[in-house]
């Protein structure tokens, strides 16, 4: 046995692979229901390859957890699934999805590898994370093919350089505003895109969602995100570029739930916490003060609604506690 294989894993590594699993375990779920339901054959073959690479990561990661000593979390399981219920959502939206959450995951692994420090883990990752961009292309060109794809708006192609001469080129709220970059441009799109199937996702939920609490979470949910979609659409026609997202009628008129509420809540504070990044990551290549104001206060805001979604989990009992440092402190006391 090698020194390398004799280290113990670090903090990045254990939590990192601990979030993989319980993403891919709540999406394997996902998937289980709407294979049961999907009518388009070639949806249906995006979808049983997306299901096979959630099964594969999880059959993968319990493995290195076997190997490792480490407890393999419970994540969700087909007791998270309802078979019997009917479907909540079309095709395209499944299609839909699938994009958005393939999109989600190759990122979440590129901003994960630089946590791994063992090179057996680096390159499972990696190649978890080529099988998750081989997916999206595939869900892509699926997509492109059906007319489902909305693409970002056309913006002429520079012909030549230029130099940024005014500090102008910051203002958003005073004096002479610049017309939009095209980085600027792409995350308003991106964040309004992803905001759309996030809102169909959290409306279909709160039809179906049993405890009374849960359901009022999502109806939120679903009011702060047409808010923001409206905010940042009304930036985009300012601006003289079209906002188009994909059909609103997706949503089944099924009031019987799929998946459990633990599944349910779970995959939308998941979500939260997915878009506080976007907004970040938003914040970060839009100079433009209003627009950097814009998503400080809708991150802070998603920040709050994912932290609700939590105390919900706490209460019920549903949050499975993720690995973390001992108290000290504690085990002293303990020795008294």
């Amino acid at each position: 046995m090698s020194e390398e294989q004799k280290i113990n894993w670090t903090s990045g590594e254990v939590g990192n692979l601990w979030n993989i699993y319980m993403a891919n375990s709540m999406a394997a779920c996902m998937f289980r229901h709407f294979l049961l339901n999907v009518e388009d054959e070639e949806i249906k073959d995006c979808m049983v390859s997306a299901d096979q690479l959630s099964k594969k990561i999880l059959s993968e990661l319990e493995e290195l957890f076997k190997t490792e000593g480490m407890a393999i979390p419970n994540g969700f399981s087909g007791a998270d699934v309802n078979e019997q219920a009917p479907r909540l959502f079309s095709d395209s939206f499944y299609l839909n999805y699938l994009d958005m959450m393939v999109k989600y995951g190759a990122l979440y692994y590129s901003v994960a590898l630089p946590g791994f420090s063992k090179m057996d883990l680096r390159h499972s990752i990696t190649n978890i994370q080529i099988s998750t961009l081989n997916l999206s292309n595939k869900v892509t060109e699926m997509m492109l093919r059906k007319g489902l794809h909305v693409r970002p708006p056309y913006i002429p192609i520079p012909k030549e350089t230029s130099i940024v001469e005014k500090q102008s080129f910051f203002n958003g709220f005073f004096g002479d505003k610049r017309p939009l970059s095209a980085m600027e441009i792409t995350h308003l799109f991106l964040n309004i895109q992803v905001n759309a199937i996030k809102t169909i996702l959290v409306m279909g939920f709160s039809q179906v969602a049993k405890n009374e609490e849960v359901r009022n979470y999502f109806l939120r949910g679903k009011k702060i995100n047409i808010k923001q979609h409206n905010t940042l659409s009304q930036i985009m026609y300012k601006e003289d570029l079209p906002v188009s997202i994909p059909s609103q009628f997706m949503i089944t008129d099924s009031t019987e739930a799929p998946y459990s509420d633990k599944l349910m809540l779970f995959h939308i504070s998941n979500l939260s916490s997915a878009k506080v990044r976007n907004f970040g990551d938003s914040m970060a290549v839009s100079p433009r003060h209003d627009l950097g104001s814009t998503y400080a206060r809708f991150l802070m805001e998603t920040a709050n609604f994912a932290e609700d979604g939590g105390n919900i989990q706490i209460e019920n009992e549903w949050m499975e506690s993720p690995p973390g440092n001992v108290d000290r402190d504690q085990l002293a006391k303990q020795k008294k």
